[in-house]
């Protein structure tokens, strides 16, 4: 991701403003500017511009940390192709977001469709306080979203139209302090050649803004990183995909495979071997956990489903050696199963389906794309088919070893009473003749 800074600079006669750059993709960029009179009172106008090629359906910027209660702007082609529409909306949760009349929002001077590349210069008045949320712009960091879809131009004057779901998103934070400074006026009237977000620093001169036609950015999902704290944004990429890995890897693959295995196997060791793989699941899973809570503080996601699912599993997880170890002697004490069997059994059983759940969980939160959640229910359809169908094998199994046991057992004993019987008349015998 490549992010530029625009400082801020005086140049008598003319006064220039600060812009902040971020490009989540090379042709994908936006703009922040934040004028003195708002940034000494933490509300007023801001000035925000999209920019991307027609080649894009739609692109989309907002407010906050999830799709969910976020302020969301959506860029996409007018009905005569040669101007944008901007189309403000709320987010909704893991739904299209709807138009927000409520949204003061004006497109200005230096906003339309030239050279392949559309580009929205909005005004918003009201961007400190929206239906589910509020921004500080005298703070020095605040977290936004980010989305993109490629295809057929949309070429749309509706600012309620349809939009496709996103084929990218992130979130992201932008250093506020980094976009303050100049007049309250459009900062990017001399830049607006620059539309195709070049990646070095730029210094934008304020200038008349011109009112257009007031829209609104359909918006939904998340965005590309610009600050993550300290972090940029290739480590925070890197990160996430660490901890869908390992979460991967303990919940798609090892888990079900120790479980499977100990349902259908049958040879030396096997206890040892399903304790091992069963051991490096929780092992993968804690790395998985650590990334995980460590995104999550960072972008004030700990209220949302996922996280706090992953939580509860990795408790259950963590009780599971205990639980595993009672079992294993009490059964070998009892040669059956006892209360710890079936705690251990269900505890096992309950964290394997939760976690194939919270995988997708975990998609939908990061905005994953259809092919990466399709992709992801298939796998783990499969595996959840195939560990009930283990299950299922393994009761039948242990069923027909207990009724074998059982036979054996009245064999046994019938033997043993005609012992006894035997041993009666013959003691009867000896009797007789003494």
């Amino acid at each position: 991701m490549k992010h530029a800074i625009v400082t801020t600079a005086t140049l008598s006669p003319r006064v220039y403003a600060a812009i902040s750059k971020t490009c989540p993709e090379a042709d994908v960029c936006y703009l922040l500017g934040i004028p003195n009179s708002t940034a000494s009172s933490g509300a007023g106008d801001i000035y925000f511009q999209l920019s991307a090629p027609t080649s894009y359906q739609w692109i989309a910027v907002g407010q906050g940390s999830i799709m969910a209660g976020s302020n969301i702007f959506v860029m996409y082609t007018s009905a005569n192709g040669n101007n944008v529409t901007v189309s403000p909306r709320l987010g909704l949760g893991y739904r299209q977001p709807l138009h927000d009349t409520a949204a003061h929002i004006t497109v200005l001077e230096g906003s339309g469709v030239s050279g392949g590349v559309m580009t929205a210069n909005v005004r918003c008045s009201n961007c400190d306080s929206w239906s589910g949320g509020s921004m500080n712009f005298a703070g020095t960091s605040s977290h936004w979203i980010h989305a993109y879809k490629k295809g057929a131009a949309l070429d749309s004057d509706d600012l309620a139209h349809d939009i496709q779901q996103h084929d990218q998103s992130d979130s992201f934070i932008w250093n506020l302090s980094q976009a303050r400074g100049g007049a309250d006026a459009n900062p990017f009237v001399s830049s607006a050649s620059n539309a195709a977000c070049p990646a070095s620093s730029t210094t934008a001169s304020g200038g008349p803004s011109s009112s257009a036609s007031s829209g609104g950015a359909t918006g939904s999902s998340n965005t590309a990183n610009v600050d993550f704290y300290s972090l940029s944004y290739s480590k925070k990429q890197r990160m996430l995909n660490a901890h869908v890995v390992f979460a991967c890897i303990a919940f798609v693959a090892l888990l079900p495979m120790g479980a499977i295995l100990v349902r259908v196997a049958s040879f030396k060791m096997l206890v040892r071997i399903h304790v091992a793989i069963q051991a490096l699941a929780l092992v993968s899973y804690m790395v998985a956990v650590g990334l995980g809570l460590y995104l999550a503080i960072s972008l004030d996601l700990l209220d949302q489903a996922h996280p706090f699912v992953g939580l509860v599993l990795f408790a259950l997880l963590l009780m599971q050696p205990i639980l595993g170890l009672v079992h294993h002697r009490f059964y070998k004490k009892h040669i059956g199963r006892t209360l710890w069997s079936y705690a251990h059994l269900s505890v096992g059983r309950l964290s394997i389906f939760l976690g194939l759940i919270n995988g997708g969980l975990g998609l939908q939160l990061a905005f994953a794309g259809p092919r990466a959640k399709m992709i992801y229910g298939i796998v783990a359809g499969v595996v959840g088919v195939c560990y009930l169908a283990a299950i299922a094998l393994g009761e039948a199994k242990r069923k027909r070893t207990e009724g074998r046991q059982g036979q054996d057992e009245k064999e046994r004993n019938g033997r043993d009473s005609e012992g006894v019987g035997s041993s009666a008349e013959q003691a009867g015998e000896s009797s007789d003749r003494a």
